[in-house]
């Protein structure tokens, strides 16, 4: 009675120091991927993952090498919430392996800074992800401090990424995907030529297209690039001068910044030689007038 006592103990004593370890992070655990849920705020865009396949790959061969960082879930008994590592424990799931991972009690700002200094460090977010994360933050209530501490920026910096990503509808963003070669510069681009574009269909065509759905996340961006690009004003047509007797002597052609008069020689033999001769005089008495005026 007296050794079962001890190894009930013995046990009890080993099942909370397993408790301390897990949830302050000292010891690598094995956990079904089944009882692990998405983090509060995902930092990834939903879609085709490129490089999925290749992670699949290498840890079939290689194992898991690097844990994933979760914390107990705050509302459900027994499952997990992840902090980071979401793309490996969706490629353990596929092989049917538990994640190897460290599991530490942490609070919502604590596992969204985790979350974002880990992807910071390996720089593994694109920018369209780092700002659609940060607008997701702030729409959870997260102060722009604690953002900022996530995504290691400044003020100036966490701005854009918030202005992109409120200016850019989420379905389109969805569509292109994270464009890993695409930078700031250019996704603030497109934000500014969706400003004021109420007719989208050249959009809207492009993102429907073949070519687009074939494309890579990146050409994605291009195309959509492509088909928000500023309309070039239709030019007026031209208009034609006739004498009185109805011949035709001269095409004009209007331009915003260049009227072009085109005589036609065979109309009016040296005609075109004598509005030359007369452009001093045709210049004077616009100056003249304009005076007058």
């Amino acid at each position: 009675m007296s050794r079962s006592l001890e190894m009930l103990s013995a046990e009890r004593d080993a099942a909370k120091a397993l408790t301390e370890q897990l949830t302050t992070g000292q010891a690598v655990v094995e956990i079904d991927t089944g009882l692990i849920d998405a983090s509060i705020v995902p930092d990834r865009l939903t879609g085709v993952d490129e490089k999925h396949p290749a992670l699949v790959e290498s840890i079939r061969a290689n194992g898991q090498l690097v844990p994933v960082l979760l914390r107990p879930h705050p509302t459900g008994p027994g499952r997990f919430q992840i902090a980071y590592g979401h793309r490996r424990v969706r490629a353990l799931a596929e092989l049917g392996h538990p994640a190897r991972a460290v599991v530490r009690d942490l609070s919502d700002e604590d596992l969204v800074v985790a979350q974002g200094k880990e992807n910071g460090e390996r720089e593994d977010l694109s920018f369209i992800e780092r700002a659609t994360y940060a607008a997701a933050l702030e729409d959870r209530g997260f102060k722009r401090e604690i953002i900022m501490a996530a995504l290691s920026v400044d003020k100036t910096e966490l701005s854009r990424l918030i202005t992109v990503a409120r200016a850019l509808p989420r379905s389109l963003v969805d569509a292109i995907g994270p464009a890993p070669k695409t930078g700031r510069r250019r996704w603030m681009e497109l934000a500014e030529r969706m400003v004021g574009r109420h007719d989208q269909k050249a959009l809207a065509d492009s993102v429907a297209s073949d070519r687009f759905v074939r494309a890579t996340s990146d050409e994605r961006f291009a195309i959509a690039f492509v088909a928000l690009a500023p309309r070039k004003p239709k030019a007026p047509r031209p208009t034609t001068w006739t004498d009185d007797d109805g011949k035709k002597i001269v095409k004009i052609e209007r331009r915003a910044d260049r009227v072009t008069l085109a005589l036609d020689e065979k109309a009016a033999p040296a005609f075109g030689d004598f509005v030359i001769s007369r452009l001093p005089e045709l210049y004077r008495a616009f100056r003249e007038g304009r005076t007058d005026e």
